[in-house]
């Protein structure tokens, strides 16, 4: 065998170690590449508004005053690879989003004193520790088939389940 084969031989297993750890590791790396994404926006009131906007519809709560959406958006960067992950769960993390969006606006009209990233991230870590939520043996994360939508379970958005609802179809048909 040529010094080039053995390269190339060598190449191509290193390609396929290293798609093999991507592939076991994915909720990992979607939750880093979702925190690095919310953390790069932390400039854009815009881009915040729209991610924390999302997380709101998706929760079936009302719209924030924009005083709060940096904070917000700052505790979903927190949270994300935790969820993605497996470690807190998506009910779980509906919970600690709205509980601390809820402490927000009780504590801190207005968002002021807006809090750091780093107090963000350790209120997150007082829920963890307080809940004691952990990764269950059994839950895997987010994997790529779900941010695909051919997860385990079908999710709707608040305008689907309307639009079904006046199409006077059955959603869970479907």
């Amino acid at each position: 065998m040529t010094r080039r084969w053995r390269l190339w031989l060598g190449l191509g297993v290193v390609v396929v170690a290293l798609a093999g750890a991507a592939w076991h590791w994915q909720s990992q790396l979607i939750g880093i590449g979702g925190r690095w994404y919310l953390l790069s926006i932390s400039g854009d009131l815009a881009k915040q508004r729209e991610a924390v906007a999302r997380m709101q519809r998706t929760l079936l709560l009302q719209p924030v005053a924009d005083a709060y959406v940096p904070e917000l958006s700052d505790l979903l960067a927190a949270m994300t690879t935790r969820v993605s992950s497996g470690q807190i769960d998506l009910p779980w993390a509906a919970y600690v989003y709205t509980s601390y969006q809820r402490d927000l606006l009780l504590q801190r009209p207005g968002g002021v004193p807006r809090r750091s990233f780093d107090e963000v991230e350790t209120a997150v870590n007082q829920y963890v520790e307080f809940y004691r939520l952990e990764k269950r043996p059994d839950a895997s994360g987010v994997r790529l088939r779900d941010l695909a939508g051919e997860g385990e379970g079908r999710s709707f958005t608040v305008e689907e389940i309307e639009q079904a609802h006046r199409d006077g179809r059955d959603l869970t048909q479907e």
